[in-house]
């Protein structure tokens, strides 16, 4: 679902809707600023009730809050939804906390120390194999399927396509023979592809152990490989994952590595690891799930290098450095993977009941096939454990959409603390003493989402409006950095934990 520029109105509803709410200029101004706390989510929690902060060491109550005090008589919470499909204002914070993960792993901040900027590191994409022609965007030759023979399939389809596609025409991912592709492999890759993926990181530690000349008992004592990986969808309906893939010590610390490990030995051990991994179909499905041929790893270069040859530099317009790929552009593009759905328009963003469902969300064409192919796979008793109706709607995909191993980086819960800690910090009073102190609360669920058109639009419209904002926070980093880059400060030491601390407000 594509949300629309909220600058004109077009609806009665809406007009009558914001009529009411700015007839009290005190009532709106509380409105608004409830709007604001909840970050303009489009999908709301209204909670009830009332809390307070108690000081554990007197007794004495030190605060109190109660929802009647709302211009609504409710409090507002954010959905938290990671989907841009269903709120883009939670889905812009929840890339911010997956870009500052992402990248608190590739160069520091956050409690990791900045050392990890020197161990060696890839950026890999793992793509699923063929399980049938599909309409392809312009590739080299500028056609979609272009072959000498024109030849047909047992079904009358024609194999070849002599069409250039855009990449966003609806067709590019479709079969060009529904009845010749293998629905049910594909499907099952997607179950199976996290799997696939563990036991590639094993593999890999195999191929690092031997290139080292140690046992892979050696290995696990010296070296542990962290990661931090996003599923994304393609479009013919499978998954493939984008991960960065790292080499650390073995000790908690993440000290300097113990050995001539380096970026291009990664680089070897992964490929190989690629070429060797399968996972058996399960059931009466014969075969292996293996990982695509168009795998693609690349090293990625330290921020500081990267800055450092930037200020070397004659002028602007000079090309980009070579050095490797930078970890600001991996961390935004792994972020903006990370609030995409499985389609674009969110229709499959909820769970089914029926294939019914189907219809009420205007699913067809190739992805309907995916999905009702889940299903009937989800009815086979020897694929129960797989459960495929439960994931129709993933088209079998059963894994989370961003994960990391646990020492690659912090996790979305302690940036959630970091921020709420910053907010309290922000809305008190100098004399309270939070860590003293206790909050005892009591909430009641009263409903979901905006009151009336009106309120939805104003939502929408200050989620543009923050959406805006930040956009042009962060051209400005962006103009800091090259000016940085021109003083010739790139051998500043500056801590990262201190940059992007309030991404998320």
């Amino acid at each position: 679902m594509k949300h629309q520029d909220k600058t004109s109105l077009h609806d009665e509803d809406v007009l009558a809707g914001l009529l009411y709410r700015m007839q009290d200029t005190e009532s709106f101004e509380q409105f608004r600023k409830q709007g604001e706390r909840c970050g303009w989510c489009f999908h709301p929690i209204r909670l009830a009730g009332m809390s307070t902060r108690v000081d554990l060491s007197s007794g004495e109550i030190t605060s109190s809050y109660s929802s009647e005090t709302e211009p609504t008589g409710v409090l507002l919470k954010a959905c938290g939804t990671r989907r841009a499909t269903l709120c883009p204002s939670c889905a812009s914070v929840y890339a911010a906390d997956a870009r500052i993960l992402i990248r608190s792993g590739l160069s520091g901040g956050k409690g990791i120390p900045n050392v990890v900027a020197d161990h060696p590191m890839v950026f890999a994409t793992f793509t699923a194999p063929s399980f049938g022609k599909v309409h392809r965007a312009n590739n080299d030759s500028g056609r979609c399927q272009q072959i000498r023979r024109h030849e047909h399939c047992t079904h009358g389809q024609a194999l070849w396509c002599n069409k250039a596609h855009a990449k966003d025409d609806r067709i590019v991912g479709e079969p060009l023979c529904m009845n010749c592709y293998d629905y049910s492999r594909a499907v099952l890759w997607n179950s199976l592809c996290s799997e696939l993926w563990r036991r590639t990181t094993i593999y890999a530690k195999r191929e690092l152990a031997q290139l080292l000349g140690i046992s892979k008992t050696a290995f696990s004592k010296q070296y542990r490989l962290s990661f931090a990986k996003v599923a994304e969808y393609q479009r013919r309906g499978v998954v493939h994952f984008h991960a960065v893939i790292r080499i650390d010590s073995a000790t908690k610390n993440l000290q300097t590595l113990p050995g001539a490990v380096s970026a291009p030995m990664l680089i070897s051990a992964i490929t190989s690891a690629v070429a060797k991994v399968t996972v058996p179909y399960p059931g009466d499905f014969s075969g292996f799930v293996r990982w695509g041929p168009q795998l693609d790893v690349r090293g990625i270069s330290n921020e500081q290098e990267y800055i450092s040859e930037i200020a070397s530099r004659d002028t602007y317009d000079a090309p980009e450095p070579t050095s490797g790929m930078r970890t600001r552009a991996i961390a935004n593009y792994i972020a903006k993977y990370a609030t995409k759905s499985t389609d674009d328009s969110g229709a499959l963003d909820r769970s089914l009941h029926s294939l019914s469902d189907l219809d009420q969300r205007g699913i067809t064409g190739h992805l309907r096939r995916m999905v009702e192919t889940a299903w009937d796979l989800g009815g086979r008793p020897e694929l129960a454990s797989r459960r495929l109706r439960e994931w129709a709607h993933t088209l079998g995909f059963r894994g989370h959409c961003i994960t990391k191993s646990r020492h690659y980086s912090v996790t979305f819960g302690y940036l959630r603390a970091e921020r709420q800690a910053w907010q309290i910090k922000m809305s008190s009073t100098p004399e309270v003493n939070h860590q003293n102190g206790q909050t005892i609360g009591n909430w009641q669920w009263v409903g979901t989402g905006w009151w009336s058109s009106g309120d939805l639009w104003l939502a929408e419209l200050g989620a543009q409006q923050k959406s805006e904002s930040r956009l042009l926070a962060r051209e400005s980093q962006c103009i800091d950095l090259m000016s940085l880059g021109k003083a010739g400060t790139s051998g500043s030491n500056t801590d990262s934990s201190s940059q992007d601390h309030h991404y998320g407000q």
